[in-house]
């Protein structure tokens, strides 16, 4: 970039590329969840993108950043904190201020997006931040090339923290990484990076030209290159970058760091030497060396072969571009030639990388299938040069300014070098060219270099392409090196040789200005009398006339001169003789003089263009004669006067014969130009007629290509012809073909078994023949077939009981046009009779399958789902599935889904039978269904390498389950009951009587109570132990008591079930109550009365309890003071330990009241 595009550049905002592919979403969202949002940054996001789906990634990196995101469709003008990123099936491009999308220019397996970008930044801008994230793949290795050789920044993240390591290791690769870090670490340097950038911007490059010298020089003490002939705007960017590495604040700081660290200098001497290029380096101008340059270097190649120069090398790519080039027009002329190119740089790694021929797969953006195909070979992350172009390139590490030139060259590429030299380095190394090159060798420059301010030693050949061609010169020694050379020895002097050589060159000195001041003015002129020079005194006689400017010395001389000096020079360039003019008066500013003209041939030693010297000799300012002196007064006035007259009349004449002379002049110029014109019209035509040839031989070329095609196609169409005729001898398919009208086109062998024909029908109607089928529809079949243009099948039979199958189908021809039909019989006996075999196993296997009364399925288990669980679905049941569990709708669905309250044991247990293969036999719940199970399962081998199929066979065993259930209840009860009777009787015994009482009347007592205890026995039995009705109890209790017509009771209360503990107790309550009303209450007299009445007693907040209330009248009165017996305590007891309630006994006059609550259960 020079230093006026810089200039320009000052004011726009820098970009950030960043390029990633497989795992860049989340490498991106990182870096922006981490980078400052106040850099004043443009960052651009280069990202591969899927061509059908839209993106999302605007979105995704809003979220992970303040600064706003905007994808680019079309155009957008770059604004500082922004962040740009690409759209789907679209390239960015940097024009002026502004990101442009475009469709892409390659085929998708070509694509490569981040290298475009990089490389348009690098071209447009120069300058900025490269930074290459995960992702697969090497794009964006070739662009940050591109990059780094215009003063720009490359970060990569580290390869071990990326999810896809192959594109920040391929970037890493091409060596001009300058931070290789985690995303953190590249995010704390991108700020750094722009902070310094903005130190560096306001530098002062004219004030910090010392240090700049400071630097170069110490460079050519380091590292012993001189970089003082580089443009000082070329040097001063690449310190300015290292600038930015280091985070120096100014120059001069940066000067001492690299005095300081020896290391510094070596980076810096590889940031300078720039080792960027790639393969085809502006294809166009390599289009024009293959065809304007490569097939005359065939032409005129010796016994040497070719030779070329490939002048800054770098890693190889150009010089191998040249030797692929060579090698085609080799292998189109079919020749073998011996082809030699030197490769040089000064980049010792660059030139390993180059030795290596070792590429990454970017290149294939460069370089086209057939070329990749041709000269390399693939080695899955990378292509390797193959060995027939690596053996034709020499590598060497050379410099062009201080080294000798190789010689004898037929070409010599030297692109984009001297545009980072001064102009006249340049003019010194295109001499070195000169030198090194044969008479009318090649030299091929790049796009911003020209050759064209060496005219005389190079002519353009392609001035678009910068193809130039050596000019044909004499021998002559080696010019000077730029820099001198560092292999010569220096010449050995002395005392006396030096002082003899001072002596010679004062001397030479001393009379060259001698010359120069007293010899008169001179010019050396060319053949077509264009100056070639001129001495310090000529410019007094040179008038240019207005107009456009001519270097003819005949058109700049004053006027008066004009005539006699193109006469003169035309006598000595065409008769090789000198010309001496007669003294002609020119008008100065100081008066007019008398001016004669030399022209004399300059004699060359060697072929060069002849030349001519023209010298000005001044004789005199012109005296007007006085009329008096001695001549003119021995002569008469008048004949003074007639030869005054004929003087003047003949000098009008001479000026009139001059005027004419240069009309003519002008005329024959004008002539000779038309000439010259009408001559480059006929060249024209020639090169036309010559491009016609060419373009002959091209298509003579193509067309013997067309008839090599069209040879091998034939032999595939024969060897194709042959693969069907085997094929459909070897099918054993019977297959007809037949055209539009249904005549026979050709038949395989098997289906003369099915029609009476032979090889020698063909072409006849297939309905003249009769077959072996037993449906006469085939011909309506291929009707159908022909007009609605869809395929048919069906199943015929054959008289002799065979079945095959029919099949229809349109006959279509590449072209897609229909041509025919073409029908086909397979024999499909067997199938038929298999599937006839399973239909009816199948038959058999679902009438037992659905016969049975257990439930069987057949599940696919999943050991391990979604969320890690193991599932089954069901594939098949039987009839009795539904009726074992309820579920409709089962099969197919997952089980898990369908009952997600299903126990767990169900779903490991299967996955442990599909896992095991162990079969297992068990019986388990399955409270979801409400169902107890008793199960068999096995795994099924299906033949096809699974192994997570399982079957099960199971039944409803729930009733069987609780029936046993139940049994056990009532034993465990039964048990229970009977010990705590036998408890209760062993309580009964244990009490002791009364004192009056007698043996007869306590065991009349105690045999009351165990038949009360026995009653309720009884009750309880009826329901199972379940529970016992207090209104049946009480009943049964006192129907033994009263009168017989039951109107001495009264028994009244609502419907309640108690415990069997309960009903125990109240038993044995109610017997002891009914046995003291009868022998001393209301039941002992006629008249008395017995009321039993109970109720459910629900008090808000407490729970419901029982209360029952025994009221005894109309029998004996009652004493006031009554001690209590056994009977009383009995009571009180079974009420607390029974009921787990209370007792209240009142002996009221007019009888007994006992109120007895207890809760409910």
């Amino acid at each position: 970039m020079d230093e006026t595009k810089q200039d320009d550049l000052r004011g726009t905002v820098p970009i950030c590329a960043i390029g990633a592919s497989a795992g860049g979403v989340r490498a991106l969202s990182r870096l922006f969840r981490q980078l400052p949002e106040d850099l004043g940054l443009a960052y651009v996001v280069i990202l591969h993108l899927s061509p059908e789906q839209p993106s999302a990634l605007a979105e995704i990196l809003s979220s992970c950043t303040g600064m706003p995101v905007r994808q680019v469709n079309d155009g957008l003008t770059l604004e500082a904190d922004c962040v740009y990123v690409i759209s789907p099936d679209r390239e960015l491009v940097i024009e002026g201020d502004s990101v442009m999308a475009r469709e892409f220019t390659e085929p998708r397996a070509r694509r490569a997006p981040v290298d475009m970008f990089f490389r348009s930044v690098a071209a447009r801008r120069g300058e900025g931040l490269a930074v290459i994230l995960s992702g697969s793949g090497a794009d964006g290795s070739n662009g940050v090339r591109a990059m780094h050789e215009n003063g720009g920044v490359v970060l990569v993240q580290d390869p071990q923290e990326t999810e896809f390591a192959a594109m920040p290791q391929n970037a890493i690769a091409t060596g001009v990484a300058s931070y290789i870090a985690p995303i953190d670490r590249l995010a704390e340097r991108i700020a750094e990076m722009s902070r310094s950038k903005e130190i560096v911007r306001s530098l002062d490059e004219e004030g910090a030209l010392n240090d700049l010298r400071r630097i170069v020089g110490f460079l050519r003490e380091r590292t012993g290159h001189d970089f003082s002939s580089y443009r000082r705007a070329t040097v001063m960017r690449r310190v300015l970058r290292r600038m930015q590495v280091h985070r120096s604040a100014s120059l001069s700081d940066y000067a001492g760091y690299v005095e300081a660290t020896p290391e510094e200098a070596h980076e810096l001497f590889d940031d300078l030497l720039i080792s960027v290029t790639q393969f085809f380096r502006d294809e166009k101008a390599f289009e024009r060396l293959a065809s304007h340059v490569a097939a005359p270097l065939f032409e005129m190649a010796g016994t040497e072969g070719i030779r070329v120069w490939c002048v800054g090398c770098a890693t190889g790519e150009e010089a191998y571009s040249l030797a692929i080039v060579l090698l085609e027009e080799a292998a189109r002329r079919k020749v073998t030639m011996p082809i030699q190119i030197f490769a040089s740089d000064l980049d010792k790694g660059a030139l390993g990388t180059a030795r290596e021929g070792r590429y990454p797969r970017s290149i294939v953006a460069d370089v086209s299938e057939e070329r990749l195909a041709r000269f390399f070979a693939d080695e899955g992350t990378h292509y390797r040069i193959r060995k027939e172009v690596r053996e034709t390139v020499l590598f060497t590490s050379h410099s062009v300014l201080k080294d000798p030139p190789f010689t004898r060259l037929d070409l010599i590429s030297c692109r984009n070098l001297m545009i980072y030299l001064e102009r006249h380095i340049q003019e010194q190394l295109l001499d070195l060219f000169h030198y090194g090159l044969r008479p009318g060798g090649k030299l091929f420059l790049g796009s911003a270099e020209s050759a064209e301010t060496a005219g005389e030693l190079f002519a353009p050949l392609d001035r678009q392409a910068r193809l130039f061609q050596a000019r044909p010169r004499p021998h002559r020694k080696m010019p000077p090196l730029p820099h001198g050379s560092s292999h010569l020895p220096a010449p050995r002097s002395g005392t006396r040789a030096a002082g003899r050589a001072d002596r010679q060159e004062g001397s030479f000195e001393v009379h060259a200005r001698a010359l120069e001041r007293m010899a008169p003015p001179s010019v050396l002129v060319d053949e077509a009398h264009h100056i070639l020079h001129l001495s310090p005194g000529a410019g007094r006689y040179i008038k240019h006339s207005g107009g456009v400017f001519s270097a003819r010395l005949p058109s700049v001389v004053r006027t008066e001169l004009r005539s006699d000096l193109e006469a003169a020079l035309d006598r000595a360039f065409g008769a090789k003789l000198p010309s001496m003019t007669y003294p002609t008066p020119v008008s100065f500013d100081d008066g007019i003089r008398r001016i004669s003209l030399q022209v004399s041939r300059v004699p060359r030693k060697d072929r060069a263009s002849p030349s001519a010297l023209v010298l000005f000799l001044d004789g005199g300012p012109v005296a007007d004669e006085a009329p008096g002196d001695a001549e003119a007064g021995e002569r008469s006035p008048g004949e003074v006067r007639r030869l005054m007259a004929e003087l003047k009349a003949a000098q009008k004449a001479l000026a009139a014969s001059r005027a004419e002379h240069e009309f003519a002049m002008e005329d024959l110029r004008a002539a000779n130009e038309e000439l010259q014109s009408i001559n480059e019209e006929y060249r024209s035509t020639s090169e036309e007629l010559e491009t016609s040839k060419e373009e002959l031989q091209s298509t003579n070329e193509e067309l013997q290509t067309v008839n090599s095609e069209l040879k091998r196609k034939l032999e595939d169409i024969s060897t194709a012809h042959n693969d069907l005729r085997n094929l459909t001898w070897a099918t054993e398919i019977g297959t007809l073909f037949l055209d539009l009208r249904l005549r026979i086109r050709m038949f395989t062998p098997p289906l003369a078994e099915l029609f009476n024909i032979t090889e020698i029908d063909v072409g006849r109607k297939i309905t003249d023949f009769t077959h072996r089928l037993t449906t006469d529809g085939i011909e309506e079949e291929a009707q159908r077939v022909l007009h609605d243009l869809t395929p048919a099948e069906s199943e015929v039979q054959s008289r002799d009981g065979r079945w095959f199958m029919m099949r229809s189908r349109p006959y279509r021809t590449v072209e897609n046009r229909i041509e025919g039909v073409v029908l086909t019989f397979v024999d499909v006996t067997a199938r038929r009779r298999t599937e006839r075999d399973l239909i009816e196993s199948r038959l058999r296997y679902e009438t037992l399958f659905d016969s049975i009364d257990e439930g069987f399925c057949i599940m696919d288990v999943e050991t391990r789902a979604r969320d890690g669980r193991p599932d089954y679905r069901i594939l098949e049941v039987n009839a009795a599935f539904e009726r074992q569990t309820g579920l409709l709708d089962i099969v197919g669905r997952s089980v898990r889904e369908r009952l997600p309250q299903l126990e767990e044991h169900w779903f490991e247990r299967y996955a442990r039978i599909a896992t095991t293969g162990k079969a297992e036999r068990f019986e388990a719940p399955a409270e979801a269904l409400g169902r107890y199970y008793e199960v068999y399962a096995f795994r099924l081998e299906t033949g096809d390498g699974r192994t997570a199929r399982v079957a099960a066979l199971f039944r409803d065993v729930g009733e069987r389950k609780k029936a046993e259930e139940q049994q056990d209840l009532l034993t465990r009860e039964l048990s229970h009951r009977v010990k705590n009777t036998l408890a209760v009787v062993q309580a009964l015994a244990r009490q002791p009587g009364a004192e009056d009482l007698t043996v007869a009347q306590y065991r009349e007592g105690f045999i009351g109570r165990i038949r009360a205890l026995a009653r309720a026995h009884d009750q309880l039995l009826e329901t199972n132990w379940q529970s016992a009705d207090l209104h049946t109890l009480i009943e049964d209790t006192l129907s033994a008591y009263g009168r017989d017509d039951g109107q001495q009771l009264e028994i009244e209360g609502p419907a309640l079930l108690l415990t069997p503990k309960q009903g125990l107790g109240i038993a044995l309550i109610l017997h002891e109550l009914a046995t003291n009303a009868s022998k001393y209450g209301a039941l002992s007299t006629p008249e008395g009365q017995l009321s039993v009445r109970w109720h459910e007693d629900r008090t808000d907040g407490d729970a419901p309890r029982i209360r029952l209330d025994w009221r005894e009248s109309g029998g004996p009165p009652v004493r006031a003071e009554v001690v209590k017996g056994f009977g009383t305590k009995l009571i009180e007891r079974s009420c607390a330990y029974e009921l787990d309630g209370e007792a209240e006994l009142r002996f009221e006059p007019a009888g007994l009241e006992v109120a007895i609550a207890f809760p409910m259960e």
